[in-house]
C-alpha cells in the first residue's frame, strides 16, 4: 500500500455488523465510468425488494470474438443479482450468482464473492472515526469458467475534507474458485515497462487529468510499478495490505489500475492490447 493509501487507511472506521440486503437486477456489458456514476447505477433502495435475476444469455454471446461456441451455450443456464451490504454509512454490492448446476460450489463461490467485496471496509478502517463507504458493483464479464466483477465508489473518513475514489475488481475461477490476478494473464515486469513508455493508453483520460498522470507517473521507476503489479488484485497478501492496483480482462483486451494523486482522481485505468489479440 503506498503512503498516500497509509494516511487514509489510518484516519477511516466502522464497524461492520449484519447488514440488510437488497438485490437488484444489472445489465452486465458496460464499463463503469470512474467519476460520474449517476448515469450507469440505479439509485439503492431503502427496503429490500424481491430478488431478480439478469439472464446472461446476451451477454456471453457478445462477449469475445475468441470465446467459443460451447462456453456460450454453457453460459446461458447462469444468472446473477446485484445484492448490497449496508449498515449505517457503508453500502456495498456484490454479484450473487445462481443456477450453477453444483449447489455447494454454487455457496462457495457466492461466499467468496461477497467476502472479497466486503474486505474494502477493512482496508479502509481504523478504530478512531467512523467512514462512509459508497461502492456499485458491475458484472462486464461471465461465462461458465469465470466471472469478473467490478467496483467503484468513494470512501470518506468522517471529518475529512473530500472523499478518496476507490476502484477495485474481483476475477474468479468458478471451476476452482481460485481469484484470477494481474500475473496470471501477464507479467507484471512487461506491465511496467508499458506503463513507463510512450506507447501506453490510459482508458478515459484525456486533457489536464491527462496529462498530470503522465507526469506523476515519472515518480515511479520499473521496479516499483513491477512490484506493485506483482501484488495487484485478490487474493490479498495481508502482509502487504491493500493492493495499489487491480485488473479485469474484457474482450482480450487487459486494464488494470496505478495510483495516482487525488487531484489526478486517486487511481487511473490502463489500457493493454496483447499483440496476439
Amino acid at each position: 500500500m503506498t503512503n498516500r493509501n497509509i494516511m487514509i487507511a489510518a484516519l477511516l472506521s466502522g464497524t461492520v455488523i449484519a447488514g440488510a440486503i437488497v438485490a437488484v437486477a444489472y445489465s452486465a456489458m458496460e464499463t463503469p465510468d470512474k467519476i460520474d456514476l449517476s448515469s450507469t447505477y440505479t439509485t439503492a433502495a431503502t427496503t429490500a425488494q424481491p430478488e431478480t435475476t439478469a439472464s446472461i444469455a446476451e451477454t456471453a454471446a457478445s462477449e469475445s470474438p475468441s470465446q467459443s461456441e460451447a462456453d456460450q451455450n454453457q453460459a446461458e443456464n447462469i444468472s446473477y443479482s446485484i445484492q448490497q451490504y449496508t449498515e449505517d454509512s457503508i453500502s456495498i454490492q456484490y454479484p450473487v450468482l445462481s443456477n450453477m448446476g453444483d449447489a455447494a460450489k454454487e455457496e462457495q463461490v457466492n461466499r467468496q464473492l461477497k467476502e472479497n467485496a466486503l474486505s474494502v471496509i477493512e482496508a479502509y478502517r481504523s478504530d478512531s472515526q467512523k467512514t462512509a463507504i459508497t461502492i456499485k458493483c458491475q458484472v462486464p464479464s461471465i461465462t461458465r469458467k469465470r466471472i469478473t466483477a467490478l467496483y467503484t465508489g468513494s470512501v470518506s473518513p468522517d471529518g475529512a475534507a473530500y472523499p478518496t475514489n476507490v476502484f477495485y475488481t474481483n476475477t474468479l475461477d468458478l471451476s476452482s474458485c481460485k481469484d484470477l490476478a494481474l500475473r496470471d494473464y501477464t507479467d507484471p515486469y512487461t506491465m511496467a515497462g508499458y506503463v513507463l513508455s510512450d506507447d501506453v493508453q490510459f482508458h478515459n483520460l484525456n486533457g489536464q487529468v491527462l496529462s498530470a498522470v503522465l507526469e506523476e507517473r515519472k515518480l515511479t521507476d520499473i521496479n516499483s510499478y513491477t512490484a506493485i503489479f506483482e501484488a495487484a488484485d485478490f487474493p490479498i497478501d495481508q502482509s502487504k495490505g491493500w493492493p495499489d492496483s487491480f485488473s479485469y480482462e474484457k474482450q482480450g483486451e487487459i486494464y488494470f489500475s496505478i495510483p495516482v494523486s487525488h487531484a489526478a482522481g486517486d487511481y487511473a485505468l490502463v489500457k493493454f492490447i496483447p499483440e496476439t489479440k
